[in-house]
């Protein structure tokens, strides 16, 4: 099953858009363990979980297992959020690794382009059944200094949402901070392109507003993992108006 037809059958299945991000912090020791307990309290009520250097630093790949196991438990796919960014060797080696060991996913940057670097990277993903999500537009207040420049009169990201539909990547991240753009990108990529939104709750973003532009998904960590029932905040989340994706 490719990433894009394992969320929506997830978001069938319990109606949630959440994707889980335990960015935990504190000791380095108890953070995998504490990511695994928190997917298997809140499993049902998300589409994916994913992580990001908080636990890839800190545990390494194989040190990841428990978490993986316990996303294969709950049916979620486990996406990493590498923000890959080199050439095509070195990309299918981090693909290889993540993928003996879980991870269904993985997010790179298109920056470095297709040739002899992503196109690569998307093709052998596709053989192993597994998926590459590209980063579109991020969340910080810099991002309008790379993502946003305009290259021949066209701003960045509306670049990489075509490349990414050109070159059939699996999914794209757009920040949930802004409406505007993730409507653009949604025009560009078409309506079976799932876009995935961070930013919501700590840093600001909205989820109705982001699933009213056009998200699919979104990516939600300190918001969940910070409050005093994840759970309650999971299904709160959940409970956010929106309208379904359109062009």
């Amino acid at each position: 099953m490719r990433l894009g037809e394992w969320l929506e059958s997830n978001h069938q299945r319990s109606g949630s858009r959440v994707i889980f991000a335990p960015d935990l912090v504190g000791p380095y020791s108890t953070r995998v363990e504490r990511a695994a307990e928190l997917v298997s309290r809140l499993g049902r009520d998300l589409v994916g979980v994913k992580v990001n250097w908080h636990l890839l630093l800190t545990s390494g790949v194989v040190g990841l297992r428990p978490l993986a196991d316990a996303c294969a438990r709950a049916g979620l796919p486990l996406i990493a959020d590498m923000k890959l960014n080199d050439i095509a060797s070195t990309n299918l080696e981090a693909a290889r690794i993540l993928f003996s060991n879980g991870f269904e996913a993985l997010i790179a940057n298109p920056f470095v382009g297709r040739e002899e670097a992503l196109g690569d990277l998307i093709d052998e993903a596709h053989r192993a059944g597994k998926g590459v999500v590209l980063l579109v537009y991020m969340s910080h207040a810099g991002a309008k200094e790379g993502y946003g420049l305009r290259v021949g009169g066209r701003p960045l990201y509306l670049r990489f949402a075509s490349d990414a539909a050109k070159w059939e990547a699996d999914a794209v991240v757009v920040s949930a901070k802004s409406p505007a753009i993730i409507r653009s990108v949604r025009r560009t990529v078409g309506r079976e392109m799932p876009i995935m939104s961070p930013g919501v709750g700590a840093q600001g973003g909205d989820a109705a507003k982001a699933v009213s532009a056009g998200a699919d998904y979104i990516i939600v960590g300190r918001t969940i993992f910070e409050a005093s029932d994840p759970a309650m905040e999971v299904r709160a989340l959940n409970a956010a108006p929106g309208r379904p994706r359109s062009l």
